[in-house]
C-alpha cells in the first residue's frame, strides 16, 4: 500500500498531491530527524498558520498584469509546502512511535488543521487569484499544463463553483467527514480484543510463534488480533473452536461505532458529490484517473468476476470434500475459520507446501540482502547502510545511490517488527518528496517501508513466509517509484499518480518473488544455510494459482462493495450488502453478528471508490512483466528503460501515455488471465 494517498487526505485534502520536503524536518547533516514532542505541535502549527495566512495575503495582492507561473501557481504550491514545516515528521511518527501520547497529539493536531484546511481550500479570494492567471490561457509546458489543469479540478472539487450558501454547506460537510475518516482510523488502530488460550489449543503451531506470544497471570498465551498473531493462527491452529473465536473477534474489528462511522461518511461523500454536480461520489473520485467512470470499473469487475467464478466454484467444491474427509462430517460449505485452515492443510498434504517449513529458509536479512541486489543491478542502483537519524533501534537506514557514477539518488528506512501502536499492515511512506526546490536544487527523497514481520526470537532469526516475501517485494516496489523520481515538481513525484496505476510499479516486483534463480538467490535455512531446494520451488510454483480463483473474487467482491457503497442513491446497511455481496460473489457465509467493514479502512482512508485499482493495475503490471520476460528479467537494459519510463516519470505524464510508451502498445490483459491460471 502506498501512504501518500491516505496521508494526502488527511493532511491537506484537495490542495496538493504531494508529501512536503520541508526546511525544518533536516538536522543540520541534511538528513531527516525525528525528535519531536507532542507540547510542542500545537504552538508550531499555530505559527505555521499564520505564516500561510501571509503568503496566501502576498498571492492575492500580485497585480493582475503581472501575475506569472511562477508567482501564483508556484506561490501556491510552496505555501503549503512552508506550512508543512512546523508539523515535520510527526504525521508519520503517529504511525510509528511507541509514545501513546504522541500519537494522540497528532490525532489531535489532524481534526484541527483538516478543519482549517478545508477553510483554506474554499476561499474564493485565493481561487479570484489563481483564476486571473489562468484565464489569461498562458502558454505553457505540457506539465505545468498538467499541474494547472489539475489544480483547477481541484478547485472545482472544493466547491468554489458554488454559490456562498452551497460553499458553507460544502463545507460543513467536509469537515463533518473528514471528522469520521480520523476517528475510524483511530479506532481499528487501538482496537484490543486478543484470544487467551491454553498450550494444548496452541497445538498446530510452531515454538518460534508461541515463543512470541505474552502469557496471562494464570498462564494461558494471548493471540492478538495482529496479522503476525492472527493469520499463523487461522492457518495452522488445530482446534476449531479456538479459530471459531478468534476469527469472530477480528471480523469485529473497529466495533459498532466504526459501521456507523462508515455509513455515516458514504452518505456525506454522496451528498458533496451531488452539490459538486457529480451523479455520485465514484463519479467524483474517477475523473482524474484512468478507468473514467463507474462503468468502465463495473464492466471491467463484472468481466473478470464471470471468467473466475467457475475455477471460484471448482476450488471450493474441492475444498468442502476435503474437509469432510478430514471431519467425517457432510457439510455443504466451507466458514471463515475453515477455509484458510484446511487450504494450508491441503497444501501440505496433496502439494507437499508447508508454509512454516518453506518460511526456515527465508531469514528476513537474507531476503532483504537478496531483494536489494537483484533490483539494484536492474536498475542501475546501489544501497549502503547510513548512518542517520530513525525513528526506533529496530529501523535500518540506506543511501540509495546511481551506480554509473555514484551520486546520491535517495535515502530509504526499514521498519519491519510489530511493537505497541505502531501501523498494523505493510505500507510505503513517501516522507520528503523528490522535487526542484525554489533555489532551483534538487530534493533528494526519503521514503520507509513499514511491517510487521515476525521478530526475532531467543532461537531463531526473523523468519518470512512466502507471502510476507512478496509484501516486501511488493512495497518495495513503491519505494523505488518514489526514491527514483526525477519529476520537476512534486505534484507529480514517484507515486502521484493516478489511483488505478499506483499499484502497478509495486505489483510488479511481486513477479519476482515467483522466479527459481531468484528464488535461490534469496533464500538461506537458517540452520544449514542451504538455498531452497529444486523441488521444493518447482512445488511452490506449480502451486502458485491453487486457490487463485477465491482469492481474485475476493478481491472483486472488495472493489464491487467499494464501487456499489459509492454509486447507490441512498446510503445501503452497510453490513447486509456485506453480506449479500459476498453470497452472490463467492458464495460463501460470512460468521453471523461480525461487521467486517468496520475495519476496512481503505474505503475510509484513502482508496474510497478507488478499491478496484489494486485489479485494474495488476492487469498493467503482469503486462509489464511480460515485456521483463521477453527482453529478460535480470536484463540491465529493459530494466533502466523501465526506470526512465515509468519510476522516473512519476505523474508528469498521463498514466496511458507512460504504459505505451514503455510497452510500445496499450495495454493487454492477456498476460494477466495467464498469469492466474485461466489462459
Amino acid at each position: 500500500m502506498d501512504m501518500k494517498k491516505i496521508n494526502l487526505f488527511l493532511t491537506l485534502l484537495f490542495l496538493t498531491t504531494g508529501v512536503f520536503a520541508m526546511p525544518n524536518m533536516f538536522n543540520k547533516n541534511g538528513v531527516l530527524h525525528f525528535d519531536y514532542k507532542a507540547e510542542d505541535l500545537a504552538p508550531a502549527e499555530a505559527a505555521a498558520r499564520v505564516q500561510l495566512e501571509k503568503e496566501l495575503a502576498d498571492i492575492i495582492a500580485i497585480p493582475k498584469e503581472k501575475r506569472t507561473f511562477e508567482n501564483t501557481i508556484m506561490g501556491y504550491e510552496r505555501a503549503f509546502d512552508h506550512y508543512g514545516e512546523a508539523l515535520g515528521m510527526s504525521g508519520f511518527l503517529s504511525y510509528v512511535s511507541t509514545d501513546k501520547n504522541f500519537r494522540d497529539a497528532v490525532h489531535d493536531l489532524e481534526m484541527k488543521t483538516s478543519q482549517y484546511m478545508i477553510d483554506v481550500a474554499t476561499r474564493r479570494d485565493v481561487y479570484k487569484a489563481i483564476r486571473e492567471y489562468t484565464d489569461t490561457k498562458p502558454q505553457l509546458g505540457p506539465i505545468e499544463a498538467k499541474l494547472v489543469k489539475e489544480m483547477l479540478i481541484g478547485f472545482k472539487n472544493s466547491g468554489l463553483e458554488l454559490s456562498d450558501e452551497e460553499l458553507e454547506t460544502f463545507k460543513k460537510l467536509n469537515k463533518e467527514k473528514a471528522e469520521y475518516v480520523i476517528k475510524f482510523d483511530k479506532n481499528v488502530q487501538e482496537y484490543k480484543d486478543p484470544l487467551a488460550v491454553t498450550k494444548e489449543q496452541l497445538k498446530g503451531l510452531g515454538e518460534d510463534y508461541i515463543g512470541k506470544l505474552e502469557k496471562t497471570d494464570d498462564g494461558k498465551y494471548l493471540v492478538t488480533l495482529d496479522y503476525p498473531d492472527y493469520v499463523p493462527f487461522m492457518l495452522n491452529a488445530d482446534d476449531e473452536q479456538a479459530r471459531k473465536e478468534l476469527e469472530y473477534k477480528y471480523n469485529r474489528r473497529g466495533g459498532q461505532e466504526n459501521v456507523e462511522l462508515l455509513e455515516k461518511t458514504v452518505t456525506l461523500r454522496r451528498e458533496v458529490a451531488h452539490l459538486l454536480g457529480y451523479p455520485t461520489h465514484a463519479d467524483l473520485k474517477l475523473e482524474k484517473r484512468m478507468a473514467k467512470n463507474p462503468k468502465n470499473v463495473m464492466k471491467f469487475l463484472k468481466d473478470l468476476e464471470k471468467k473466475l467464478k467457475p475455477f471460484g466454484k471448482k476450488e471450493d467444491k474441492l475444498m468442502i470434500a476435503y474437509k469432510n474427509e478430514k471431519t467425517g462430517k457432510k457439510s455443504r460449505t466451507l466458514y471463515p475459520y475453515e477455509s484458510g485452515y484446511f487450504s494450508n492443510k491441503y497444501r501440505k498434504e496433496h502439494l507437499e507446501l508447508d508454509s512454516e517449513k518453506i518460511k526456515e529458509y527465508f531469514p528476513s536479512q537474507v531476503v532483504i540482502d537478496g531483494m536489494l541486489d537483484l533490483f539494484g543491478n536492474l536498475f542501475g542502483i546501489t544501497f549502503n547502510p547510513a548512518d542517520i537519524p530513525t525513528w526506533h533501534p529496530d529501523v535500518k537506514a540506506f543511501a540509495i545511490k546511481d551506480k554509473a557514477d555514484g551520486h546520491l539518488i535517495a535515502y530509504f528506512y526499514m521498519d519491519l517488527y510489530p511493537r505497541e501502536g505502531k501501523y498494523k499492515h505493510a505500507a510505503c511512506f513517501d516522507l520528503v518528496n523528490g522535487e526542484e526546490k525554489e533555489d532551483g536544487t534538487w530534493q533528494i527523497p526519503f521514503v520507509a517501508i513499514v511491517a510487521n514481520m515476525n521478530k526475532p526470537s531467543a532461537t531463531t532469526p526473523s523468519l518470512l513466509k512466502h507471502s510476507e516475501v512478496e509484501t516486501l517485494f511488493h512495497e518495495f516496489g513503491h519505494v523505488l517509484h518514489n526514491a527514483l523520481t526525477k519529476s520537476k515538481y512534486g505534484a507529480f513525484s514517484g507515486t502521484s499518480v493516478s489511483w488505478d496505476f499506483v499499484e502497478a510499479p509495486s505489483q510488479l516486483l511481486e513477479r519476482w518473488a515467483w522466479n527459481p534463480q531468484v528464488l535461490k538467490k534469496i533464500s538461506k535455512h537458517y540452520k544449514t544455510g542451504e538455498p531452497l531446494p529444486d523441488d521444493l520451488i518447482n512445488k511452490m510454483i506449480a502451486a502458485k494459482n491453487f486457490g487463485a480463483a477465491g482469492a481474485y473474487l475476493r478481491q472483486n467482491f472488495f472493489a464491487q462493495y467499494d464501487m456499489t457503497l459509492h454509486t447507490l442513491p441512498k446510503t445501503p446497511d452497510s453490513t447486509k450488502l456485506y453480506f449479500d455481496l459476498t453470497k452472490k460473489i463467492r458464495a460463501l457465509p460470512l460468521t453471523k453478528n461480525t461487521i467486517p467493514q468496520a475495519a476496512f479502512g481503505h474505503i475510509m482512508g484513502g482508496y474510497d471508490a478507488g478499491y478496484y485499482g489494486y485489479l485494474w493495475s495488476e492487469v498493467i503490471a503482469e503486462d509489464f512483466f511480460s515485456e521483463f520476460e521477453k527482453y529478460g528479467i535480470f536484463n540491465p537494459e529493459i530494466g533502466l528503460k523501465y526506470r526512465r519510463e515509468i519510476l522516473e516519470k512519476g505523474g508528469s505524464e498521463e498514466e496511458e501515455k507512460l504504459v505505451e510508451n514503455f510497452l510500445g502498445r496499450p495495454v493487454d490483459n492477456g498476460p494477466f488471465l495467464k498469469s492466474i491460471g485461466l489462459k
